[in-house]
Parts: structure tokens; C-alpha cells; sequence
């Protein structure tokens, strides 16, 4: 099985699992939207953010060198070894993540009251948010462990299948059984203990790691040494994906913040295309930089990078066409977040397009430039919310998310290119733009002969005619070697799965 083939696979493996996890995140979103409208919902972005802030103090970058050092190892020969790592890793993100959550359960008054100004319901919220966080953080420190053998399946089984289907139908039940103040608060506490029980029986499956030995276990502080700066890079880059949330809660309140949440819910689906290719890339690129196999990095890196722009622009081009149709899902108050949405997935486009730049620094061993690098994204996103927010309201925080990952997308990989010799760009890239160009002016050009049918009609329409003409104008345009490779990739997954 070549490079290619397995990126493929494992891809496909993960593309399935993310594709199942945001179709349920998103209907989850949808859902909660329509129940609480969007007061409730603003109160539960600003919570999550808060929380997901915390889980990556508590994991400490762990959970990239967990992956990076299982996936140099050998999982026969060095089995003691990543057991070390594994129980290591485990025992400190339980201690870190249990102060991080005392803390934030007695501060959790003063943040709602005096920063954030928002009513007392908000406290409980964030209360219950923070008992959530030290089995969540373990749930995906064990994943990453999973993620170092180079196989998908578990996390994305886990983190893709079991946890938002928790999440979804917990918060259903709650709603239904309890009240829609039950529903915004005890489905992120009850997932993430099952997260964490799901995820731990293969983690002992491959490492043969047990409860006991993490109790026992030393603090490894090689591993510690080498994560730390990435728990800087992932904190800034949390803040800066959840900033928008957070300062739009701080200039305006929370029913601004649950009108702008649906419309940088829906642009994140695009992120989750993103990572189905990110999580098999990561460890390769590490292996063969230590392999000092170049000609294998390079190769590697303009082939996913093609394939980010492949797979994104499809989705894209239906977020900038059926905007009104798509947050009609969430419930009529929040159409007026249409050109928000529009922005956002123009972002995230950009994102995917320059997608590959930062694991491959990362990979490489350039962590302090990977840290300077969303540093100075950070304060820039910071320094443009804090002035275009007030000027123009949620406009001004998409407006922001543009600009700034724009820019710090092009530094990354010029980087990649003065540090590395590496290039993503390549001629095989005009396909892709010029199939996406064609379907959009197409679908721009068509969608008004749908107008009256259902909101949601049209959207599946929409959605079919998208995939149909993007994907004969591409094969017309004719198919690559690698794409045919990635072919070969589904069919060697798909004969495994009947083998089994």
C-alpha cells in the first residue's frame, strides 16, 4: 500500500467517523437552537468556550506529544515503553485537569458576574461544564495515544460516533424528561464519561495499559518538555477560534452570541473535513522527518494539500449559495446571520487551502515557530475583534476570523518553504478551482427556478446538483494518479471491512 493508498484509508476512516459526528454535533446545534432560542444558546457558546479553554490547560499539549512519541516507536519492541508514555501522560492530565476545574467552579461567579455580566443561570452552566473537563480531556489524551499507532478507527469511532451520539440523544432526553435548562447543561458532563469509558478499552487493547499502572506511574517530564509548547500553540489557537464568541459576550450579550453560534457552527463544518485528512498527516510527516525521508515529505504534503482544496470546495460553494436555506435549520430568527455565514466559510476555505502548513511545522520539529506563529495570529485577531466588533457587531467578528486567517495561512507556508524546501502549490490545483468556479456560477445562476419549494427541498437539491457537476466537470478535466490512488484506498477498506 503506497503513501497515497494509506492516506486514503485512514482518511476515509476518519472522513466517515467526522462526517457521522458533525452531522450529529450539528443537528445537536440545531436542535438546542429551536428549544432555547437564542438567549439560552448564546449562554451555552460563551460556557463551551470556557470549558473547551480549560480542557487545554488541563491536557498541557499532551495529547500531540503522546502522538509524536508513540508514533517513532515500535509497538512490538518498545511496547514498556509507549505503556510509560501512555500512563505518564494520563496520570498529569488527570492532576492538571483536576485543579483546572476547582478553580474554575469558585471562580465561576465572578466570570459570569463581573466580565461577562450575563444572568445566574450561566453559573450552574459553567459549573457543571467544568466537572466535565477532566474526563473529557482524558478521553482525547487516550485518543491521541490511539492516534500514535497510525490507526483512526478508535478516536474516530469514540470522539466521532459514541461521544456525539451521547451528546445528542442525553440532550434529547433531558429536554424532553426534564427541562431545556437540563438540556444545555448535563449532556457535556454525561459525554464525556462515556467518552472516556469507550475510548480506554482499545487504548488497553493496543498498549495493554491498565488502571492500576497509571495510579503507579512517574510524571514524564521528557514528554512534559516536548508538549508544553504545544499547549500554547492549541490554548491561542482555542482562544482565537472561540474569541469571537467570547468578546462578542463581552461588547454586546449573550442573545447577540446565540445568533452569531449557528452561523460559525455551520462554517466549522468545513474544519471537520480538515481534520479527516490532518489526523493521518500529522504522524506520517513525523515519521518520515525522522526518517529524513524528504522526498516522501514533500510528495506527501501537496497531496494532501491538493486534497483539502478537493474536498472543500464542494462544501464551500454550498454555504455560499444556500446560506438562508441552511440556518433556516436553526430557526427563522437567525437568517439575519446569512452574510456571516457567507464570511466564515470563506475563512474556512482559506483555512483548508493553506491546511497542511502548520501540522508539517509542527511535525517537523519547528514547535517555537508554530507557537510564535499563532501568537502573532492571536493578537491580531484580538487586536481586529476589539475594534470592528463595536463598529459592526457579528459582521465585525467574522470580518476578523478573515482576515486573520488569511494572513497568518500565507506566513505558514511560506515557512514551510524558506525552512522546509516544500511547496503545496502545483499546477494539479487549477482543476479543482476551475470545477468550483463552473458549479458555483451554475448553481448562482439555477437556484431560483427552486425558490418554491420547502427551504429544505431546495437544500438537498441544492446539495445533489453541488456533487453531481463538481464531480464530472473534474472528471472531465481528467482524474489524477493519486486520485486514483485514493480509490484504491476505499476499495482496500472496503475489502477489509467484508474480510471482517
Amino acid at each position: 500500500m503506497n503513501t497515497a493508498q494509506k492516506i486514503a484509508k485512514e482518511s476515509i476512516i476518519s472522513f466517515t467517523g467526522i462526517f457521522y459526528g458533525s452531522l450529529n454535533r450539528y443537528l445537536y446545534s440545531a436542535l438546542l437552537a429551536r428549544w432555547v432560542g437564542p438567549e439560552y444558546l448564546g449562554i451555552y457558546s460563551m460556557a463551551n468556550a470556557i470549558m473547551l479553554i480549560s480542557e487545554v490547560l488541563s491536557k498541557m499539549g499532551m495529547e500531540t506529544g503522546v502522538m509524536r512519541f508513540i508514533s517513532r516507536l515500535d509497538p512490538k519492541n518498545d511496547r514498556n515503553e509507549i505503556s510509560k508514555i501512555i500512563t505518564s501522560a494520563l496520570k498529569m492530565c488527570i492532576v492538571f485537569s483536576l485543579a483546572i476545574m476547582i478553580i474554575l467552579i469558585f471562580s465561576a461567579s465572578f466570570i459570569v458576574n463581573n466580565i461577562l455580566s450575563e444572568q445566574s443561570l450561566m453559573i450552574s452552566v459553567l459549573v457543571v461544564f467544568s466537572i466535565a473537563i477532566p474526563f473529557n480531556s482524558a478521553t482525547f489524551i487516550s485518543a491521541s495515544a490511539t492516534q500514535g499507532y497510525k490507526k483512526l478507527k478508535y478516536k474516530a469511532f469514540v470522539t466521532q460516533f459514541i461521544n456525539p451520539s451521547t451528546l445528542l440523544f442525553s440532550m434529547i432526553l433531558c429536554f424532553g424528561f426534564i427541562s431545556k435548562e437540563s438540556a444545555m447543561m448535563y449532556p457535556m458532563l454525561i459525554t464525556g464519561i462515556i467518552g472516556l469509558i469507550s475510548i480506554f478499552q482499545p487504548l488497553r487493547y493496543l498498549s495493554k495499559v491498565k488502571f492500576s499502572d497509571i495510579i503507579s506511574s512517574r510524571f514524564n517530564y521528557d514528554l512534559l518538555k516536548f508538549s508544553y509548547p504545544f499547549m500554547f500553540v492549541v490554548i491561542l489557537q482555542t482562544l482565537m477560534h472561540w474569541m469571537d464568541i467570547l468578546m462578542l459576550g463581552f461588547f454586546t450579550n449573550s442573545t447577540t452570541v446565540g445568533l452569531y453560534h449557528p452561523a460559525a457552527r455551520t462554517a466549522g463544518l468545513l474544519q471537520s473535513l480538515l481534520m479527516s485528512f490532518i489526523g493521518i498527516y500529522a504522524p506520517l510527516i513525523s515519521q518520515f522527518h525522522s526518517e529524513n525521508n524528504i522526498s516522501k515529505m514533500k510528495d506527501t504534503y501537496k497531496l494532501v494539500s491538493r486534497w483539502l482544496l478537493v474536498f472543500s470546495i464542494p462544501v464551500s460553494i454550498m454555504l455560499f449559495v444556500f446560506p438562508e436555506n441552511i440556518l433556516s435549520l436553526f430557526g427563522d430568527e437567525y437568517l439575519v446571520s446569512k452574510n456571516v455565514l457567507v464570511v466564515l466559510t470563506a475563512s474556512t476555505l482559506i483555512q483548508a487551502f493553506f491546511g497542511a502548513a502548520s501540522p508539517t511545522l509542527g511535525m517537523s520539529g519547528f514547535a517555537k515557530l508554530v507557537l510564535l506563529n499563532t501568537a502573532i495570529a492571536f493578537i491580531l485577531n484580538f487586536v481586529l475583534n476589539y475594534y470592528l466588533i463595536p463598529l459592526y457587531g457579528i459582521k465585525g467578528a467574522a470580518y476578523a476570523t478573515l482576515i486573520t486567517m488569511t494572513l497568518i495561512g500565507l506566513l505558514r507556508s511560506v515557512q514551510v518553504r524558506f525552512y522546509l524546501k516544500m511547496n503545496f502549490l502545483s499546477l494539479k490545483m487549477i482543476k479543482p478551482v476551475v470545477s468550483g468556479l463552473v458549479t458555483y456560477l451554475i448553481l448562482r445562476q439555477t437556484k431560483y427556478y427552486f425558490e418554491d419549494f420547502h427551504f429544505f427541498i431546495e437544500l438537498l437539491i441544492g446539495c445533489f446538483s453541488c456533487l453531481i457537476i463538481y464531480s464530472i466537470i473534474i472528471w472531465a478535466m481528467k482524474i489524477e494518479e493519486e486520485d486514483k490512488s485514493f480509490i484504491s484506498g476505499f476499495r482496500i477498506l472496503r475489502k477489509g471491512l467484508k474480510n471482517k
